[in-house]
């Protein structure tokens, strides 16, 4: 081989090399680099996108300490315990002298623990003086009005009044006679229930 065909050779090989070089430096150096610059973008477009969502929360100082209020379950209104009253004054004013105090004994979930007393007491009564008898006596009751004289949330109290259209019977149902009485209800916080507390009738 002559010295020309090695010289050919080794500038060839030379150059082969440096094109090798350069396209080792190229490729690898900028395909490494695009990732990063998606990356940085991205970033940045998230950055973009949560500084509204920053921007409008206040940041408390270093070291203060963030009261979290418990969740509340829903509170009982005013208007909640009229018609709980309501209710309760058409089955407590409904009665007759075959029921065996049914009207009383079906109510006793909604007493306070004072009124169950009452009731426990005034059933036992009745039933001492009850005297036997075949002949009917019943009377209906129907709740027309509710007016809320008292409701103190903070202090657990309520007092509500009803109106009353009530019908009284004696041997049939049929020649019921009317007439219109009223009845308070007061209310009391026990244990953290609202509890109907005393059932007082007015006068006709």
């Amino acid at each position: 081989m002559s010295r020309r065909t090695v010289g050919i050779i080794i500038v060839i090989t030379g150059l082969l090399l440096i094109v090798g070089i350069i396209y080792v430096i190229f490729f690898y150096k900028f395909t490494s680099q695009q990732p990063e610059v998606a990356i940085e973008e991205s970033s940045a477009i998230l950055e973009q996108q949560k500084k509204p969502v920053e921007q409008s929360i206040a940041v408390p100082p270093t070291g203060t300490i963030i009261k979290v209020a418990p969740i509340k379950k829903t509170e009982i209104n005013q208007d909640d315990l009229a018609r709980i009253a309501s209710a309760f004054a058409e089955r407590f004013g409904s009665f007759s002298n075959q029921s065996d105090y049914e009207n009383i004994r079906d109510l006793r979930l909604f007493m306070s623990f004072k009124m169950q007393t009452w009731a426990d007491n005034y059933i036992s009564q009745a039933q001492a003086s009850h005297q036997q008898t075949a002949i009917y006596y019943g009377i209906t009751t129907k709740a027309i009005t509710t007016e809320v004289k008292q409701f103190n949330s903070e202090s657990g109290q309520a007092e509500i009044l009803i109106k009353n259209q009530r019908k009284e019977a004696t041997g049939t149902t049929v020649n019921a006679s009317t007439f219109y009485q009223d009845i308070i209800i007061k209310f009391v916080r026990e244990k953290g229930a609202w509890k109907i507390d005393s059932a007082i009738w007015q006068a006709k």
